[in-house]
């Protein structure tokens, strides 16, 4: 089985550097069958190498692997810890890492949710708390009983 990785090395105006991007990935099985995927969000500074835990056709993933021949709808792709850099290696090492996983994960993002709830929750009891207001009259034990009336 053969595996090629197509990256492109290309200049953003908008921050100023180079970026690598994995473009395509194309397997060949037996010389004969050949299925290609075209890559979502792989891509790194071109000095910098990209890393991703999961890569894979499924929509799991944070990096896909999609079918665009129909060679490669049959197959089912995973790769596990993948490491690549295409431009600008030295000493044979891979450079710093640019990772896939972004800084708020689903459970970053479920604790800051649930602690503004529970803030807003704290912020309205204590708000209502301070609204409280005591009795302008009380009842004297030692004068006559107050009464309330009933009726309109």
């Amino acid at each position: 089985m053969t595996q090629w990785f197509l990256m492109t090395n290309k200049f953003y105006g908008d921050s100023a550097r180079n970026w690598s991007t994995l473009d395509s990935v194309e397997i060949i099985q037996d010389g004969e069958n050949f299925a290609k995927f075209n890559v979502s969000v792989i891509s790194a500074p071109a000095e910098y190498s990209f890393h991703c835990q999961l890569v894979g056709t499924s929509n799991l993933y944070p990096a896909r692997l999609i079918p665009s021949n129909n060679e490669a709808k049959h197959w089912d792709v995973f790769i596990s810890r993948l490491q690549i850099q295409g431009f600008n290696i030295e000493n044979n090492q891979f450079s710093y890492a640019s990772d896939c996983t972004g800084f708020f994960t689903p459970g970053i993002w479920m604790g800051l949710v649930t602690s503004l709830v529970l803030l807003w929750i704290l912020t309205y009891g204590i708000h209502m708390i301070m609204q409280l207001t005591t009795n302008n009259r009380f009842d004297d034990p030692k004068g006559p009983a107050l009464s309330v009336p009933q009726t309109e």
